[in-house]
């Protein structure tokens, strides 16, 4: 394997690539095609980074870990049809995100966003607890990834909200405490 595919690996691991995993692969598989068997190359093309850090272990390169390697492990299973040229999120489908909650958080429109995204973390409180865990562990890496490398002001409503909806519940509580720790490492 080429150094510069090894390369590319460790800074998308480590949340530095400047371009998202399916653009770089759409755009490198060729290349991959001629160092790679056909088992290996398809197990990189569908397991994406996971395969990435295999193989960068192999190669005895331990990348390190970042909440930008989450983000690229994100981004890594959305659509051609909803990132852009980089690999990124499409602003319109991020605005669209929640309801059209992120636009208005983006939009300095707090309260209107806050709100609809209490409503819909109700809406998910009453199909169980284990959904509402799941939602609110969701939208806190979403304000993280927004404090790290986003809108951080987005970044911190997401939290902020995270901290309010968690309360009540051990489950839920620890999601809320995780937000609030982020929150508080900000000063």
């Amino acid at each position: 394997m080429d150094a510069e595919h090894l390369e590319y690996f460790k800074a998308a691991l480590e949340g530095r690539a400047s371009v998202g995993w399916n653009v770089w692969f759409t755009a490198n598989q060729q290349a991959l095609a001629q160092h790679l068997s056909r088992p290996a190359l398809l197990r990189l093309k569908f397991s994406k980074l996971d395969e990435a850090e295999r193989l960068l272990a192999e190669a005895g390169i331990v990348p390190c870990s970042t909440a930008g390697k989450r983000y690229e492990m994100y981004c890594a299973q959305f659509s051609a049809d909803v990132v852009d040229a980089n690999g990124r999120p499409l602003p319109a489908i991020w605005r669209a995100a929640h309801g059209g909650a992120i636009g208005l958080l983006a939009d300095g429109e707090q309260e209107a966003g806050q709100a609809k995204l209490l409503a819909e973390f109700r809406r998910v409180r009453k199909r169980g607890l284990q959904q509402a865990h799941e939602w609110l562990a969701d939208l806190c890496f979403e304000g993280e990834m927004e404090l790290s490398g986003g809108n951080a002001d987005v970044g911190r409503s997401l939290l902020a909200v995270v901290v309010r909806a968690g309360s009540g519940h051990d489950l839920l509580d620890a999601t809320a405490m995780i937000a609030r720790e982020l929150l508080e490492d900000l000063g």
